[in-house]
């Protein structure tokens, strides 16, 4: 094979002829999402409740009574704190701002005057 030739070559060809192997899988297709059942999400979730970070033992117990791996279990955590850190932020900015609109929307007493407050 010339390399004048490779523009009639078909990219699988190509490929075949070379000396490295390739196994049709990218990096995103070699991940998978767990879907995680009900009984799991509720187990999980009132653990959490408890402890927002998991002990090593609590992290194997859990593992093995819900037929996940110890890695999925950490995992679920990392991801649960990172959830419970955007709900806090988000609630923090609502208070803020509904306590900005009650300051813009309090009414100014006009019978107050500055002349009539006296010093201690």
């Amino acid at each position: 094979m010339s390399l004048l030739n490779l523009q009639f070559i078909k990219p699988a060809d190509l490929i075949n002829n070379f000396s490295f192997s390739y196994t049709g899988r990218t990096r995103t297709k070699d991940k998978y999402r767990v879907v995680y059942t009900d009984l799991q999400r509720l187990e999980l979730e009132k653990e959490f409740h408890f402890n927002r970070y998991i002990t090593i033992t609590r992290k194997t117990e859990l593992s093995k009574m819900l037929s996940l791996s110890e890695r999925q279990v950490k995992i679920w955590f990392q991801n649960r704190r990172a959830k419970q850190r955007k709900i806090d932020k988000k609630r923090e900015e609502t208070i803020i701002n509904e306590n900005s609109k009650q300051l813009i929307q309090t009414p100014v007493d006009s019978n107050y005057s500055i002349e009539s407050c006296s010093p201690l």
